[in-house]
């Protein structure tokens, strides 16, 4: 499988928060794909990894205060195994995920250490219908995902949002399912709101 390239900054990001914050303060009248797409040619960035990142953002934007309602003793993170080391990774697994062994040889460490510090449940998981599956079995009011574009927006179709169940969503800098990468701040942002 080849090498993805990671997305790259450059202040690209609080532009496109920036865009979403306003958009959503003044309603949807068409499509999150359509708005995407305007965010991107406003901020002068049409590459498809950038469209895929603002409708992301154009989701956690929507569901940002139902999230923050919820306590974080009843929110859980979903954490992507594909972020570990896959040669060096020695994690078992069982029906709630992998178990992280805190070697601190990848950032699933760190990932772990915020959540326990805020109280939060955390599942390392394979993918979308291992999230389902522990949604079901422990009942969480709120989510966050860590993972591709793709996942995510099955996560959010599967899951909903709203008050429901509201959720927010870290997409990856680095995808391909192995040895990928992500932001650690905006993860540790997402898990402080």
């Amino acid at each position: 499988m080849a090498e993805k390239e990671p997305l790259k900054d450059d202040g690209i990001k609080l532009k496109i928060r920036d865009f979403v914050a306003r958009a959503t303060a003044v309603g949807l009248h068409t499509s999150i794909s359509d708005i995407a797409n305007r965010i991107g040619k406003e901020v002068g960035v049409l590459d498809e990894k950038w469209v895929k990142y603002t409708t992301i953002e154009f989701h956690n934007g929507l569901n940002k205060d139902f999230y923050k309602a919820v306590p974080k003793k009843d929110r859980v993170v979903f954490i992507p195994h594909c972020l570990r080391d896959m040669k060096e990774c020695k994690m078992p697994i069982d029906e709630d995920g992998y178990h992280c062994l805190k070697c601190g040889k990848c950032v699933i460490n760190d990932i772990v250490k915020e959540c326990e510090k805020n109280g939060m449940k955390y599942f390392i998981v394979g993918g979308g219908s291992q999230v389902i599956n522990i949604v079901n079995k422990h009942k969480p009011k709120a989510f966050l995902g860590i993972a591709c574009f793709n996942e995510l927006e099955m996560a959010i179709e599967k899951l909903g949002g709203g008050s429901k169940f509201p959720g927010q969503g870290v997409m990856l800098k680095k995808d391909g399912c192995v040895n990928t990468k992500v932001d650690i701040e905006e993860v540790r942002e997402k898990i402080n709101m």
